[in-house]
């Protein structure tokens, strides 16, 4: 491709590049996206070379317009879920005839219709324009939790929560797609801890839903899905005009600046966005350990997720509290929850940083697991006239949810291949749904308020959680030392046989699963601005290739 046709000013917003058609005529989205990212790739060849002054910037305009917007998201869908624990406080469960064992049901409705959904959504966000999709979501998340207010019988209050768990289903994976886009690997699992809170509960579901609270005339959970609704239809324009779908199309960075973005995830080697889908990265995803391990991991911690978030507000009632007090006493359980993901993320920021050569991801998922599983015990053990400990403990055994997002933004770094990518986050939601469908029957209503089996399955999971992570650790482990005896070119960060091709992390022997027991950083080398440190790069390797130099056409993303 012509020099003259590369990128050439920082301000043009759309590509300004021609696109070969390949000589048999065939060309196609996939091959088109090619020649653009590799454009974008070589902007550098012909002008200046970044410095880390516009990385810096870069990444503040990334920050400012990427990190609130997923992580409101991920608040909206949070408090979305879970409003029928507060409606059940203000008669829901009576107009819509989920009392008793029934409430239980609804609690797993939600997850049946994530569960139905979530393979097919990943396929949608493969397919259409991420930002777009999760904002149509947004928007019928809105029109079904009005139209819930309606409901009179029970089958149609569980159909709309199987709608609404339906719904959810691209939010979060779609989110941590458009994060693996701008951000390093390095990057990611800080902005994923700032993104992924419990902040529903503090700004959210305790302020508006202690004052539905005050409303007169019975029936308050009605206006509490009334608002819920009308916030998510309001947030639903907000995310189709400013969540970019990809890098290309981004309208609030300019050409230089789009260059820089795709050359920063360039040692990352994790690709960008492909609508090309490849049948044997979904068999190479289901024959990797590492696919397995996480998975069980995240069935194991969504048990303490499905009880907890279904039932919390009714077991604090029992204690002998009010429903609006009940309410007013979840929030502290969104404060342990953000502390604990704030905490975890900065703890592997800080960490990774002082001693870039001891990567200790696994190693915090650990201690906060531990955190969870004493709450757990004492959850299991006190007598209900303990309230002051039982309503600690309540709130604390909450403290999954940060070894929780670490655990995402690992699984998300340690896979390579957009098909095996996604397939693998589905199958991830899949356990996170089908145990999240489980987890409350073991909440009886005979048993209420101290839950004996629910405490019970909720300690167990945090034990079996542990274990599993360990597990996922050593096997990392093992295949790093396998790549580091055979890739006679590990120290490199440039390799022209795979760089943005869409290639598994299996393909390409130049990748490293994060090295969750030992890795290096990945910092800019103040001395040659826009390069990484040769000393820095081992951890940054890509996917390899599979040795066809025709998949050059399948490598990125096809931006329509």
């Amino acid at each position: 491709m012509d020099a003259s046709n590369r990128v050439q000013t920082e301000d043009r917003k759309e590509p300004s590049i021609d696109v070969d058609v390949e000589q048999d005529g065939k060309a196609n989205s996939s091959s088109k996206a090619y020649y653009i990212g590799a454009a974008y790739s070589g902007y550098f060849d012909d002008n200046e070379a970044y410095s880390a002054k516009e990385v810096k910037r870069l990444r503040w305009k990334l920050d400012i317009r990427l990190v609130p917007t997923l992580g409101f998201n991920i608040i909206l869908a949070a408090t979305d879920k879970a409003c029928t624990s507060t409606g059940a406080l203000y008669g829901m469960r009576e107009d819509t005839h989920s009392t008793g064992n029934r409430y239980s049901w609804v609690g797993s409705a939600f997850y049946f219709g994530y569960l139905l959904w979530s393979l097919p959504a990943g396929s949608l966000l493969q397919k259409l324009p991420i930002a777009k999709f999760i904002s149509v979501m947004f928007f019928g998340f809105g029109v079904v939790l009005i139209a819930t207010t309606w409901v009179r019988s029970f089958p149609v209050f569980i159909f709309l929560r199987v709608l609404l768990g339906a719904m959810e289903a691209p939010i979060i994976p779609g989110g941590y797609l458009i994060l693996s886009m701008w951000y390093t690997r390095h990057e990611q699992s800080l902005r994923t801890g700032f993104m992924y809170t419990n902040w529903s509960t503090i700004i959210l579901i305790g302020p508006i839903g202690y004052a539905v609270g005050s409303i007169a005339g019975g029936h308050q959970w009605r206006w509490w899905f009334i608002i819920l609704g009308a916030i998510s239809i309001v947030w639903s324009c907000v995310v189709g005009l400013f969540l970019p779908d990809n890098v290309v199309r981004a309208k609030f960075i300019g050409e230089r600046e789009k260059a820089i973005a795709v050359e920063r995830v360039r040692g990352d080697q994790l690709g960008m966005e492909n609508k090309t889908f490849k049948r044997e990265q979904v068999v190479e995803a289901l024959l990797d350990p590492k696919t397995w391990l996480m998975f069980f991991f995240n069935v194991f911690v969504s048990i303490p997720n499905g009880g907890l978030t279904n039932f919390q507000s009714l077991i604090i009632k029992g204690l002998g509290f009010s429903s609006r007090k009940a309410v007013l006493l979840g929030m502290p359980e969104g404060v342990v929850g953000t502390i604990s993901t704030y905490s975890c993320s900065l703890a592997v920021w800080y960490l990774t940083k002082r001693w870039p050569n001891k990567q200790s991801r696994v190693a915090i998922i650990v201690v906060g697991e531990l955190i969870g599983m004493i709450a757990s015990i004492f959850l299991y053990t006190l007598p209900l006239t303990e309230v002051g400990g039982r309503l600690a403990c309540l709130w604390l055994a909450k403290f999954f949810l940060g070894p929780y997002i670490v655990s995402l933004s690992l699984n998300v770094a340690n896979i390579s291949g957009h098909t095996k990518k996604i397939t693998v986050q589905a199958l991830i939601f899949i356990a996170y749904c089908t145990f999240n469908i489980i987890a409350p029957q073991f909440f009886i209503d005979s048993q209420a308020p101290l839950y004996p089996l629910g405490m019970g399955a909720i300690l167990g999971a945090y034990v079996l959680a542990i274990i599993t992570i360990v597990l996922y650790a050593l096997y990392c482990f093992y295949e790093n030392r396998r790549r580091d005896r055979i890739d006679s070119t590990r120290g490199e960060r440039v390799h022209v046989d795979t760089d943005f091709k869409d290639l598994t992390d299996k393909q390409n022997i130049h990748f490293r699963p994060y090295r969750c027991l030992s890795t290096v950083s990945t910092r800019a080398d103040p001395e040659h601005p826009g390069t990484i440190s040769a000393s820095e790069t081992d951890s940054r390797q890509f996917i390899g290739a599979n040795g066809d130099p025709e998949d050059i056409r399948s490598g990125l993303s096809s931006y329509h």
